[in-house]
Parts: C-alpha cells; structure tokens; sequence
C-alpha cells in the first residue's frame, strides 16, 4: 500500500455546491452552499478558497483530486469536471472520478442507520426531468445490484423488486417515488449529495490507482442536454 493521501472533493451534480479535505479516506474539513437555481459557477471557488485558508493546505499540496463524476446536473457537472481537470493538469497531479450514487449508497450503507440483509436493497435517487429519475440499487455487501440508470416513473416496474427486497429509498428525489405503497418500500431522508460522502471511496480509488484520463474525462451525463430558462431575475 502507498501512503495515505490528501484529496481534494467536489460534489456539483446537485443543488448543493461541496467542497471537501479528505485524508487518509476521512473528512478533516467540508464547505458547502445551497442552492435551488445553482451557483456552482459563483461558488465553487469561492468554497475551495474558504477550504484552502482554513485548512491551511496550499493547492499544489494535495496528492489527487477527487469528483462526483454524476448522475446528476449537467450545467454542476460539467462545471465540476472543468475545475478538477484544470487543477490535474496545472499539478500534474491524478483525478479519480466516483460515481455520484455510489458515493451516496456508501455513505447510508456504512452509517449504520438501516438494518440490512440479504433481502435489503439500498436505493439512492437523484432528481431529474418530471417523470424521472436517477438511481441505483445496492446490495447488503455493497454489491452494485443495478448500476445508475435514467428511472421513467410511469413505466418502471418497482413491484418487481419489493415483491423481493426491503428497497430503502433516499436522497433528493425520494419525493418522486412516496407514491409507492407496497409495505417492502422506505424512505429513508432527502439528503443531498455531499463531498464527504466521497473521501473513503476517493481514498480506496487512490490506493488503486484508478486514476482517469484527464484528456479525455467526460461525467457520467446517462441523458442528453436540455436547456432550460433561467430562473434568474435580472
């Protein structure tokens, strides 16, 4: 094994712009911003500058730069990525993608919150377009059962699952699914992605060397672009 690493985390799939100091696979410092109409463009920098000071870590000293690499917003994402592959190739330093509902079922899966089985699933969800949404499906091994996939709500067969499994459902498009009433279905928070949610993964992915290709790096998007209107009042 190498030594132990200093990551720096961004999570910009979601509505909440986070920023993160992993070492050795835990958070020693988190900044986060809030946001319905997202401001990772105003924000992002301004949370790893907050992080740099108060941590007092210069950017050159980190060994890696991690990234919640989606599903999730494209507009966040792709802001993400531009951030993480200009701080790689400035440093000659390697970027590690982790997949954004991975990170997510990691977190619920290690905090010991559920009761699992090998009749559980853990099921991260993710807002997206009306009608659908982002997800996964998890075992009690964290065994990827179902990897993410674009959910369209009217056609999804969810009854063929829990007529099997304790399907745990979490995350900011959990609302989507409180239509389910067959008694195998929990919902667990609304949580939003977070950085710190990537630091064990981020460190394992470290240690693995299981370092992306800073040229041709792309997020992990599932659906095409759809502009939208801004929501912004000018």
């Amino acid at each position: 094994m190498i030594d132990m690493a200093v990551i720096l985390c961004l999570e910009t799939s979601s509505k909440n712009c986070s920023v993160a100091v992993s070492k050795d696979g835990e958070t020693i410092l988190l900044k986060e911003h809030f946001d319905e109409n997202y401001c990772h463009g105003e924000q992002l920098h301004v949370l790893i500058e907050a992080l740099l000071k108060e941590s007092g870590i210069d950017i050159s000293d980190f060994d890696a730069f991690g990234l919640s690499c989606g599903p999730g917003s494209y507009t966040g994402l792709r802001i993400g990525a531009a951030s993480i592959k200009g701080f790689g190739f400035a440093l000659d330093k390697p970027i590690l993608a982790i997949p954004t509902l991975k990170s997510m079922a990691h977190y619920v899966h290690n905090s010991k919150s559920i009761k699992l089985n090998k009749e559980t699933l853990i099921c991260p969800v993710l807002d997206s377009r009306k009608g659908e949404v982002y997800m996964s499906f998890y075992n009690d091994l964290f065994k990827e059962y179902m990897g993410a996939f674009a959910c369209d709500l009217s056609s999804f067969s969810f009854d063929s699952y829990l007529d099997k499994y304790h399907m745990y459902f979490f995350g900011p498009g959990q609302y989507k699914l409180e239509f389910l009433s067959h008694p195998n279905a929990c919902f667990l928070n609304g949580d939003y992605p977070s950085a710190e949610y990537l630091s064990p993964l981020a460190e394992e992915a470290f240690q693995n060397h299981n370092f992306v290709d800073i040229a041709y790096f792309e997020p992990m998007y599932l659906k095409d672009f759809i502009p939208t209107k801004s929501k912004k009042i000018y």
